[in-house]
């Protein structure tokens, strides 16, 4: 493809196939195939399929049918924004503590602006890490932790506001829903590093 029809692509994105889809997207995504006529895109332990429609894309979350069907721009900035933290040129993802949904002894889950939930694996992360139980780094004077998720680091900022308890899995200020994090890593057998 020329190089003025790509960029003409770039703002109108009328595709006549999924494969030109599949050529856009690769450009900035990392993990990605295009198998049977479907583009699939991974995100940690997440998959995304992409698949023509009678009109539009279809999109099945994890095997799961999504609802709706998408029209060329959107399902392409829907596909970037699925695999963000994997788009060429990003060091690290950022999320606020406020998107985590649930601790529990394996990770963290937490919500993406989409309403989709994503996991971060303490066991997966360790295996990234510079012993057999570290998974991030933590530094509680810039209140933050880095996981050492695949592909690239998950840095998780405690914002400086007070979360009601029924309004969310971790509350209180932010030191407080910090040092939650902080326990939960370490009760599950895990550890962090401290940068403070």
């Amino acid at each position: 493809m020329k190089n003025n029809e790509k960029l003409y692509k770039t703002y109108h994105r009328n595709y006549q196939g999924i494969e030109e889809l599949y050529d856009d997207l690769r450009d900035s995504v990392l993990n990605i195939s295009l198998e049977n006529k479907r583009i699939i895109l991974y995100y940690n332990s997440d998959t995304l399929w992409i698949e023509r429609a009678s009109w539009g894309y279809n999109t099945y979350f994890n095997g799961k049918k999504e609802r709706g069907e998408w029209e060329d721009q959107d399902i392409y900035f829907y596909a970037l924004e699925f695999v963000h933290e994997q788009a060429v040129g990003i060091s690290e993802l950022e999320l606020n503590d406020t998107s985590i949904i649930a601790l529990n002894d394996r990770g963290i889950t937490y919500a993406d602006e989409f309403g989709r939930t994503h996991f971060i694996e303490y066991a997966a992360c360790a295996l990234n890490g510079p012993t057999e139980t570290c998974v991030g780094e933590r530094d509680i004077t810039k209140r933050y932790f880095t996981f050492y998720t695949p592909g690239v680091p998950t840095k998780v900022l405690f914002l400086n506001l007070f979360v009601p308890k029924k309004n969310h899995v971790l509350f209180g200020g932010r030191q407080k829903r910090f040092g939650a994090v902080r326990q939960a890593v370490f009760d599950s057998g895990y550890t962090s590093y401290d940068l403070s």
